[in-house]
């Protein structure tokens, strides 16, 4: 009886095929939300009906918090970013490919404008949690999201099953596999991973990682830190202990990127007395310009 940990993200889930549907207050999100949580209660049904002892997910889309535990499956455990109570196996579920793959649905790593190299390559979040789960001895028994992201998941993983479920029309379009005909097919691959327990591949990292960083917009703020050196191409070198490390800093320059466009609100709310409005506006413009700008060649 095996410990089951989903790590879900929303880009790469069956029947998504707007950015809006993955933009929190957006009216689109609650269909995203909707199907979000009716792809983990299709894997956590067919694995618990599998051999599963539990199954818990992290929820990794933007921080969290996009689960909806009403529309949730009781037997899932919503869990934090914790892999300290041990699991025997992990799912890689709705994920989208790294910043700057033009053939990919809402690509980016960790958040847009950002780009992550390491061991000589460009990476995306799919190493990073793979790397994270291997230096934990965990392994990987399913990858799913759209073609681009299986696509990069077989060059880094080879040897886990994957699951398909759209392609990119553009960067934030994206033209879906039914999702009933997706979701038979992903019950298909969650029973023929629980009967294969020798696909399940742990996929350690080489420590320490040496990594570098490079953003789409010029900011001062990720520079000033202490452990990353500027080099002369515009990206940002350092190396840390574990994995872990490099995705909490990560979104420690998330967060330094996200005041700027704090202030960027707060000056434009200030120049429109209707500030209900004009919020309203500036998150359509941030929209919109998130979709213009989403294809980025670091």
């Amino acid at each position: 009886m095996s410990r089951l940990l989903i790590v879900v993200d929303m880009e790469g889930i069956s029947g998504i095929e707007r950015y809006e549907q993955c933009v929190r207050g957006h009216p689109e999100y609650e269909e995203g939300v909707r199907l979000l949580c009716n792809e983990v209660n299709v894997i956590a049904e067919t694995a618990l009906k599998s051999g599963a002892r539990t199954v818990s997910v992290i929820d990794w889309h933007g921080g969290g918090g996009n689960l909806d535990r009403e529309k949730l499956d009781s037997r899932v455990e919503i869990v934090p970013e914790d892999l300290s109570p041990g699991y025997d196996l992990a799912f890689l579920i709705g994920f989208h490919p790294m910043a700057g793959d033009p053939a990919g649905f809402i690509s980016h790593t960790m958040r847009q404008g950002l780009a992550v190299a390491a061991h000589g390559q460009q990476i995306g979040e799919l190493a990073l949690i793979a790397w994270w789960l291997g230096e934990h001895g965990i392994p990987i028994g399913l990858i799913s999201g759209d073609r681009a992201a299986t696509s990069e998941a077989d060059r880094f993983f080879p040897d886990t099953p994957l699951h398909t479920v759209k392609r990119a029309e553009s960067w934030g379009r994206a033209a879906c596999v039914p999702v009933e005909q997706s979701h038979e097919a992903l019950r298909t691959r969650v029973e023929r991973v629980f009967e294969q327990p020798g696909r399940w591949t742990v996929y350690p990292p080489t420590l320490p990682l040496a990594f570098r960083l490079k953003l789409q917009r010029p900011n001062p703020l990720p520079g000033l830190l202490p452990w990353l050196e500027e080099q002369s191409d515009g990206w940002l070198a350092g190396e840390v202990a574990r994995t872990r490390d490099l995705i909490d800093l990560i979104d420690v320059i998330s967060g330094m990127i996200n005041l700027q466009h704090r202030n960027d609100y707060i000056q434009a709310l200030a120049r429109d007395p209707n500030v209900r409005k004009r919020m309203n506006q500036v998150q359509q413009e941030r929209i919109s310009q998130q979709i213009e700008e989403g294809h980025w060649s670091p």
